[in-house]
């Protein structure tokens, strides 16, 4: 490993927020969840600015607000230029070789209970994987993606990315690793999964301070 480039990039790509987590609508109005997306972005970007070994984060998206977000927490913001995830998670890891990324490390923002130890486990791995995976907790989901040689592969999200990325890491013959992590796992897209996480340690996130805030906690009924 001697001589290598270590530096390793953080990529979070951020959907439209006038879009954004439409399973919540029965319950959450449009602007509600809005700022939820962007209280998870600041969780987010906050545990990664913790995380030392990561050398830059990169944010992309095609939102004014997100741009502000990101210039709050002095990181860097890449205008999306194509629709899609998979083309913005593309363009990012691109901008991020050609400032000498030798890892890409990808997560969304749905994932507030994301910890630096979560991402420092991952980070552990890639010395032995060249793709290091974490899942949702239906298994089908991909929440967290470290690619330690950045074009090793294309992405996946989607429908089953998970499988998709470990199929096609099979196919291409590239070695990978699995972390499991409850916290992780964790990503916020429905009812259910805003229960669990209001239920779970998630006190200090932005994100549960805004729900507490608004008496979402009440309105679902959940006692502690």
């Amino acid at each position: 490993m001697k001589g290598r480039r270590t530096e390793v990039f953080a990529v979070i790509p951020v959907k439209s927020l006038d879009k954004a987590k439409s399973r919540l609508s029965s319950f959450l109005k449009a602007a509600e969840r809005k700022e939820l997306c962007l209280k998870m972005l600041e969780d987010v970007l906050m545990t990664v600015k913790s995380v030392k070994s990561i050398t830059q984060t990169v944010v992309v998206g095609n939102d004014l607000e997100v741009l502000h977000a990101a210039e709050k927490f002095d990181i860097e913001y890449l205008e999306e230029r194509r629709d899609g995830l998979n083309q913005a998670v593309s363009q990012a890891i691109d901008w991020c070789c050609k400032r000498g990324a030798s890892s890409v490390l990808v997560l969304p923002i749905d994932i507030p209970l994301v910890t630096p130890v979560d991402l420092e486990k991952m980070l552990a791995l890639r010395e032995k994987a060249s793709m290091v995976i974490s899942p949702s907790r239906s298994g089908e989901g991909t929440n967290t993606l470290l690619l330690t040689t950045p074009h090793v592969t294309p992405t996946f999200y989607g429908p089953q990315s998970f499988h998709r990325h470990l199929e096609e890491a099979s196919k291409r013959g590239i070695s990978f690793s699995c972390h499991g992590s409850e916290r992780v796992a964790l990503d916020i897209d429905t009812i259910e999964d805003l229960i669990d996480f209001i239920l779970a340690d998630a006190k200090e996130t932005n994100a549960y301070k805004l729900l507490d805030k608004a008496g979402i906690p009440n309105k679902l009924n959940i006692r502690f």
